[in-house]
Protein backbone atom coordinates (compact mmCIF):
# COMPACT_ATOMS: atom_id res chain seq x y z
CA UNK A 1 0.00 0.00 0.00
CA UNK A 2 2.94 2.41 0.36
CA UNK A 3 3.12 2.50 -3.53
CA UNK A 4 -0.11 3.99 -3.32
CA UNK A 5 -1.68 1.16 -5.48
CA UNK A 6 -3.47 -1.19 -3.38
CA UNK A 7 -4.87 -3.51 -6.17
CA UNK A 8 -2.77 -6.24 -7.19
CA UNK A 9 -2.06 -6.15 -11.15
CA UNK A 10 -4.52 -8.64 -13.44
CA UNK A 11 -3.60 -10.40 -16.43
CA UNK A 12 -5.83 -9.55 -18.71
CA UNK A 13 -6.52 -10.76 -22.39
CA UNK A 14 -4.14 -9.92 -24.69
CA UNK A 15 -7.55 -8.22 -26.94
CA UNK A 16 -8.42 -6.44 -23.50
CA UNK A 17 -4.58 -5.13 -23.21
CA UNK A 18 -4.19 -3.64 -26.03
CA UNK A 19 -7.64 -2.18 -26.37
CA UNK A 20 -7.52 -0.58 -22.75
CA UNK A 21 -5.27 2.58 -21.90
CA UNK A 22 -3.33 2.35 -18.87
CA UNK A 23 -5.94 4.77 -16.43
CA UNK A 24 -8.53 2.08 -17.79
CA UNK A 25 -6.89 -1.13 -16.71
CA UNK A 26 -6.15 0.37 -13.49
CA UNK A 27 -10.26 0.86 -13.25
CA UNK A 28 -10.67 -3.24 -14.58
CA UNK A 29 -8.21 -4.10 -12.20
CA UNK A 30 -9.97 -2.22 -9.26
CA UNK A 31 -13.50 -4.04 -10.57
CA UNK A 32 -11.61 -7.67 -9.84
CA UNK A 33 -10.43 -6.26 -6.20
CA UNK A 34 -14.53 -5.78 -5.91
CA UNK A 35 -14.94 -8.75 -6.90
CA UNK A 36 -12.41 -10.53 -5.19
CA UNK A 37 -13.59 -9.27 -1.55
CA UNK A 38 -17.47 -9.47 -2.89
CA UNK A 39 -17.95 -5.32 -2.70
CA UNK A 40 -20.39 -3.37 -4.40
CA UNK A 41 -18.41 -0.05 -5.94
CA UNK A 42 -19.41 2.88 -7.99
CA UNK A 43 -16.92 4.07 -10.96
CA UNK A 44 -17.61 7.61 -11.03
CA UNK A 45 -15.18 9.01 -14.09
CA UNK A 46 -15.48 11.74 -16.40
CA UNK A 47 -17.77 11.26 -19.16
CA UNK A 48 -15.89 10.23 -22.04
CA UNK A 49 -13.63 8.24 -20.46
CA UNK A 50 -14.68 4.54 -21.16
CA UNK A 51 -16.19 3.60 -18.14
CA UNK A 52 -18.83 1.12 -20.29
CA UNK A 53 -15.72 -0.44 -21.88
CA UNK A 54 -13.97 -0.59 -18.26
CA UNK A 55 -17.33 -2.60 -16.96
CA UNK A 56 -17.64 -4.80 -20.42
CA UNK A 57 -13.64 -5.92 -20.14
CA UNK A 58 -14.14 -6.89 -17.13
CA UNK A 59 -17.84 -8.88 -17.39
CA UNK A 60 -16.21 -10.38 -20.41
CA UNK A 61 -13.42 -11.73 -18.53
CA UNK A 62 -15.47 -13.70 -15.84
CA UNK A 63 -18.41 -14.54 -18.53
CA UNK A 64 -18.99 -18.42 -18.19
CA UNK A 65 -21.80 -19.96 -20.08
CA UNK A 66 -25.13 -20.19 -18.33
CA UNK A 67 -24.36 -17.05 -16.32
CA UNK A 68 -26.29 -13.87 -17.33
CA UNK A 69 -24.85 -10.16 -16.54
CA UNK A 70 -27.78 -7.45 -16.54
CA UNK A 71 -26.90 -3.74 -17.45
CA UNK A 72 -29.43 -1.33 -16.31
CA UNK A 73 -29.38 2.20 -17.89
CA UNK A 74 -30.79 5.38 -19.54
CA UNK A 75 -33.40 4.13 -22.61
CA UNK A 76 -31.12 6.34 -24.61
CA UNK A 77 -27.85 4.14 -24.41
CA UNK A 78 -29.60 0.30 -24.45
CA UNK A 79 -28.05 0.32 -28.08
CA UNK A 80 -25.02 1.86 -27.49
CA UNK A 81 -24.01 -0.75 -24.99
CA UNK A 82 -25.03 -3.79 -27.34
CA UNK A 83 -22.93 -1.96 -29.96
CA UNK A 84 -19.99 -1.39 -28.08
CA UNK A 85 -20.48 -4.87 -26.36
CA UNK A 86 -20.41 -6.86 -30.01
CA UNK A 87 -17.63 -4.34 -31.60
CA UNK A 88 -15.20 -4.66 -28.78
CA UNK A 89 -16.24 -8.01 -26.95
CA UNK A 90 -17.17 -10.08 -29.19
CA UNK A 91 -16.95 -13.01 -27.31
CA UNK A 92 -19.97 -12.26 -25.28
CA UNK A 93 -23.19 -12.76 -26.41
CA UNK A 94 -25.67 -9.84 -25.84
CA UNK A 95 -29.45 -8.97 -26.10
CA UNK A 96 -31.64 -6.06 -25.56
CA UNK A 97 -34.60 -6.46 -22.91
CA UNK A 98 -37.30 -4.05 -25.09
CA UNK A 99 -40.65 -5.10 -27.16
CA UNK A 100 -43.70 -6.77 -25.97
CA UNK A 101 -44.10 -7.96 -22.27
CA UNK A 102 -43.94 -11.17 -23.31
CA UNK A 103 -40.54 -10.74 -25.37
CA UNK A 104 -39.15 -8.88 -22.49
CA UNK A 105 -40.36 -12.02 -20.39
CA UNK A 106 -38.71 -15.01 -22.12
CA UNK A 107 -35.77 -13.17 -22.59
CA UNK A 108 -35.61 -12.82 -18.57
CA UNK A 109 -36.69 -16.06 -17.55
CA UNK A 110 -35.25 -18.20 -20.25
CA UNK A 111 -33.07 -21.22 -19.00
CA UNK A 112 -31.31 -22.54 -22.23
CA UNK A 113 -29.13 -20.43 -24.58
CA UNK A 114 -28.60 -17.57 -22.52
CA UNK A 115 -26.98 -14.70 -23.31
CA UNK A 116 -23.83 -13.39 -21.33
CA UNK A 117 -25.40 -9.57 -20.98
CA UNK A 118 -28.83 -8.43 -21.10
CA UNK A 119 -29.10 -4.98 -21.19
CA UNK A 120 -32.37 -2.73 -20.15
CA UNK A 121 -33.60 0.33 -19.33
CA UNK A 122 -34.33 1.76 -15.71
CA UNK A 123 -38.56 2.06 -16.28
CA UNK A 124 -38.19 -1.72 -17.67
CA UNK A 125 -36.67 -3.18 -14.96
CA UNK A 126 -39.45 -1.17 -12.98
CA UNK A 127 -41.80 -3.03 -15.16
CA UNK A 128 -40.64 -6.17 -14.92
CA UNK A 129 -39.29 -6.28 -12.04
CA UNK A 130 -41.43 -9.61 -10.80
CA UNK A 131 -39.49 -11.43 -13.66
CA UNK A 132 -36.24 -10.94 -12.78
CA UNK A 133 -37.62 -11.61 -8.37
CA UNK A 134 -38.36 -14.59 -10.14
CA UNK A 135 -35.29 -16.27 -12.30
CA UNK A 136 -33.99 -18.94 -10.88
CA UNK A 137 -30.59 -18.05 -10.88
CA UNK A 138 -29.19 -14.19 -9.65
CA UNK A 139 -27.69 -12.38 -12.39
CA UNK A 140 -23.60 -12.70 -12.41
CA UNK A 141 -23.48 -8.87 -12.76
CA UNK A 142 -25.36 -6.25 -12.50
CA UNK A 143 -24.44 -2.69 -13.71
CA UNK A 144 -26.05 0.26 -13.30
CA UNK A 145 -25.00 2.64 -16.00
CA UNK A 146 -25.93 6.72 -14.71
CA UNK A 147 -26.04 5.34 -11.08
CA UNK A 148 -27.39 8.89 -10.60
CA UNK A 149 -30.97 8.09 -12.09
CA UNK A 150 -30.75 5.92 -8.05
CA UNK A 151 -29.00 8.64 -6.02
CA UNK A 152 -33.01 9.05 -4.33
CA UNK A 153 -33.61 5.43 -2.24
CA UNK A 154 -36.92 6.26 -2.23
CA UNK A 155 -37.57 6.50 -5.89
CA UNK A 156 -39.14 3.40 -8.05
CA UNK A 157 -36.07 2.93 -10.53
CA UNK A 158 -33.88 2.59 -6.74
CA UNK A 159 -36.43 -0.13 -5.49
CA UNK A 160 -36.81 -1.80 -8.75
CA UNK A 161 -32.82 -2.33 -8.93
CA UNK A 162 -31.95 -2.92 -5.11
CA UNK A 163 -34.61 -5.93 -5.63
CA UNK A 164 -33.01 -7.46 -8.98
CA UNK A 165 -30.77 -10.63 -7.69
CA UNK A 166 -27.38 -10.38 -8.24
CA UNK A 167 -24.39 -11.88 -7.27
CA UNK A 168 -22.26 -8.36 -7.49
CA UNK A 169 -23.10 -4.92 -8.13
CA UNK A 170 -21.63 -1.84 -9.69
CA UNK A 171 -22.75 1.61 -10.93
CA UNK A 172 -20.93 3.86 -13.06
CA UNK A 173 -21.56 7.43 -13.74
CA UNK A 174 -20.32 10.61 -15.20
CA UNK A 175 -22.10 12.72 -13.18
CA UNK A 176 -20.89 13.92 -9.61
CA UNK A 177 -22.36 12.09 -6.64
CA UNK A 178 -22.78 12.32 -3.09
CA UNK A 179 -21.81 9.97 -0.29
CA UNK A 180 -25.25 8.35 -0.40
CA UNK A 181 -25.07 6.79 -3.09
Amino acid sequence: ARSGKPVRRVKLPKAHRELLRPYQTTGVEWMHFLRRYRFGGILADEMGLGKTIQALSHVSVHAKDGETSLVVCPKTLLHNWKREAQMRFPELSVAVVEGTAEERKRLIVQKKSVPHLLITSYPLAQRDIEWYKARKKPFHYLLLDEAQSIKNPRTKNAHAVKAIPAEYRLALTGTPLENSV
